[in-house]
């Protein structure tokens, strides 16, 4: 290794020195400074309408909700120090730590002025939390996640205002008592609350922000193991223990997010031990490996064959049916030189939990619908098409798979059938299928949900990129979403994916994945949300 990627000042380094005289002293380092890649800069850093995964991962490292989740997908309770639950599940009840603060800086002095340090309260209390959840529902916030609070008494229609947002079941019954009045019992609640849409706003700082709240340094208020110090647009941020936070205070004194999506910048800062940790490809784990980083790989997508629902074509569930029993797997096998390992059996990605154990310990081996020429004639016949006609998108690398597939397809419907391959890069092919301006595709359903349950729910009315809305599913999901107890939600999500397989909405072919490499120094470092999140609270640094 070249360098470390952290500094200490010169001040905690003639500590350090000294204390190596010493057997008792800590073998990590007490004020590192960590530097780590970020693929995007955030949009914005106000919690209820963060959306994208740079934003999130900043978020959830700069906020505390009342509830955390753990490295291992458990929820536990955060600023709540404890939580009650009526026998029915419709009423909770928070007590929060009464030690922790929001964290205000002289960045906040162009907010408030020369008295900035006393110019609000900054006691984490039962009332930001309060403010947090109307803010989410309100539906001048526009929160991209608000939906999933619809368990929450009154908040669909607040969300719809059909009432205000102090009918919300949202109340501080003392400065430091939450208390939450359910509209249905919800396996899904307490994992929300771990949620950026969940966390809580200081109504008096938001207020002070003039609609600007979340956009800079100065119109953050953090009260999470960190807080933001610098924001310094198209380039980097960085982040500063934040010591108003005791339980969950950070171990290391500092975060600077670079942004980059270069594999070969973040390839060369791994090795020279500038970076802490980053997420990399699969072409570089033997590269990094080799520099003593730890390689964790997270199965947090699927490759399969989409169709979209609402084109005139594949609306038709008997065609997408006839299309899926006359997918011959050994063509696509043999074609794309995937790994038999990889064989989806699930649309679900094996990432995603249930009540913090992973999906793949509850999913049966459904896979896709059976091959059978047989049935595939007969759904296809049952279509009364005169003509069939569409095409199928996708990569380079999989026209070879695709023309054999067309070509088994029109030798099995025969003269009515015509279909035809466009080859598209990647970029252009996500852009499609993301716009709707597609009819089938091999493409790649990738996921950020952390439970099973928030990924069947993203195909839910029409929102997804089949563009598939079934009265039936959303009837399946709402009933998922009211399910308590561990085996009651995986036998719900069961059910729900087998829907979406019997329907031909999406066919999986291969598990997909992503990876990230930790260098040897660094210890605590964990990912969340499918791998997709990092997160540093507990992150600490090796002495050499």
């Amino acid at each position: 290794m070249k360098r470390t990627f952290f500094r200490i000042s010169l001040i905690f380094l003639s500590l350090i020195t000294v204390c190596g005289c010493f057997s008792g002293c800590s073998k990590t380092v007490k004020d590192a400074e960590l530097r780590l890649p970020l693929s995007a800069e955030p949009d914005t850093l106000d919690p209820q309408i963060a959306a994208t995964r740079e934003s999130r991962t900043v978020v959830l490292n700069c906020f505390e909700g009342l509830m955390k989740l753990t490295e291992t997908g458990e929820i536990q309770p955060a600023v709540a120090k404890s939580v009650a639950v009526s026998p029915d599940g419709l009423a909770y009840s928070f007590k929060l730590h009464e030690d922790k603060k929001w964290h205000i800086n002289s960045n906040h002095e162009e907010i408030f002025g020369e008295d900035w340090e006393t110019a609000i309260d900054l006691r984490v209390t039962a009332a930001d939390f309060v403010f947090g959840l109307q803010r989410a529902l309100d539906p001048e916030t526009k929160a991209p996640d608000a939906k999933r609070l619809y368990m929450i008494k009154n908040a669909e229609k607040v969300h719809k205002g059909e009432l205000p947002v102090s009918a919300l079941g949202v109340t501080a019954t003392d400065e430091y008592t939450v208390q939450i009045q359910l509209e249905y019992a919800s396996g899904e609640f307490l994992s929300m609350l771990a949620e950026p849409i969940a966390m809580p706003c200081k109504q008096a700082f938001f207020e002070a922000t003039g609609g600007r709240h979340g956009l800079a340094a100065q119109y953050v208020l953090c009260n999470g193991s960190f807080y933001l110090s610098r924001w310094y647009k198209g380039s980097n941020m960085i982040l500063r223990r934040n010591v108003d936070n005791p339980q969950a205070q950070a171990l290391v004194y500092s975060v600077t997010f670079a942004y980059t999506t270069d594999e070969a910048i973040i390839l060369e800062n791994l090795s020279d031990d500038t970076y802490a940790s980053a997420p990399i490809l699969y072409s570089s784990i033997d590269a990094v490996k080799k520099e003593g980083c730890t390689v964790k790989e997270y199965k947090n997508g699927v490759w399969g064959l989409a169709f979209n629902c609402s084109d005139s074509v594949m609306k038709s569930n008997r065609l997408r049916i006839a299309l899926i029993k006359a997918l011959d797997f050994n063509i696509i096998r043999e074609a794309s030189g995937e790994a038999d390992e990889n064989r989806a059996l699930s649309i679900v990605p094996p990432t995603c939990t249930v009540e913090g154990k992973t999906y793949s310990s509850f999913m049966p081996t459904l896979g896709a619908l059976g091959y059978d020429e047989t049935a595939a004639k007969k759904y296809y016949k049952e279509c009364n098409l005169k003509s069939c006609e569409f095409t199928v998108l996708c990569t380079p690398e999989y026209e070879t798979a695709v023309r054999r597939i067309i070509q088994k397809w029109q030798q099995l419907f025969g003269i009515t059938f015509y279909a035809k391959v466009e080859v598209l890069e990647k970029a252009e092919l996500d852009k499609r299928i993301g716009s709707g301006n597609y009819q089938c595709a091999l493409t790649e359903i990738s996921t950020t949900a952390q439970t099973a349950v928030q990924f069947l729910s993203t195909f839910r009315d029409g929102n997804n990129i089949c563009r598939y809305n079934s009265k039936n599913f959303n009837t399946l999901i709402s009933q998922l979403n009211t399910a308590t107890g561990l085996q009651s939600v995986a036998d719900g999500c069961m059910k729900a994916q087998e829907y979406l397989i019997q329907n031909a909405v999406f066919c999986p072919l291969y598990y997909r994945s992503s990876y990230t490499a930790t260098n040897e120094k660094a210890i605590g470092v964990y990912y969340t949300h499918s791998g997709s999140i990092i997160r540093l609270d507990k992150t600490e640094i090796l002495k050499d």
